[in-house]
């Protein structure tokens, strides 16, 4: 909060989620298509750093332990899976933009991830694991670990699933908000 009043004092411009939906909205659709996969590609990263902070501070965090740059790697690509099941279906040039994005920004650093393929097969993996009709997440927890730690053995799965599970659902919630804010740009 405090940052995005520091940049509009600066930059004269809103940068906050709402100040930047709000000139999205404003924009030709062409541009407004490319801003809002910005958007989602920055919320993507802004979720998976949080994570990795949150996590990192707490000491009896399973997710401590591990290696910052491959845990933020997973994590944005299951915030990637979670904008494509977004918005996939009405809207699939959004997520060519991410994925465009995504290679500018990180190119070969992405150790577990590389490219759009990778990406696509990922995401497959997550949603065959992702129960809408019951509610029932654990098997998505389970495969999100299994990219994250390798081992799956070596961890208390249940453990790492509630919280890799938590963090999904708090993301796809700001990707609902995002999409009905924007509603007529994504259909």
């Amino acid at each position: 909060m405090i940052t995005a009043l520091v940049k509009k004092v600066f930059n004269g411009k809103d940068n906050s989620h709402s100040g930047r939906l709000k000139a999205i909205r404003k924009l030709p659709r062409d541009g407004a298509q490319k801003e809002l996969g910005r958007l989602l590609f920055d919320t993507c990263v802004d979720h998976a750093l949080s994570f990795i902070k949150e996590e990192h501070s707490k000491t009896e965090s399973l997710f401590s332990g591990l290696h910052k740059h491959k845990l933020f790697h997973e994590i944005v690509a299951i915030n990637f899976w979670l904008v494509d099941k977004k918005f996939s279906r009405s809207n699939q040039s959004l997520i060519d933009e991410i994925h465009n994005l995504y290679s500018l920004a990180y190119g070969k650093s992405a150790e577990s991830i590389d490219g759009p393929d990778s990406l696509k097969d990922r995401y497959k993996i997550y949603h065959d694991s992702w129960n809408d009709v019951t509610g029932y997440q654990d098997q998505f927890g389970s495969r999100a670990t299994e990219f994250i730690f390798g081992d799956v053995n070596a961890v208390p799965v249940e453990q790492t699933s509630f919280w890799i599970i938590s963090h999904a659902h708090e993301a796809l919630k700001t990707f609902s908000d995002i999409k009905r804010s924007c509603h007529n740009l994504t259909a």
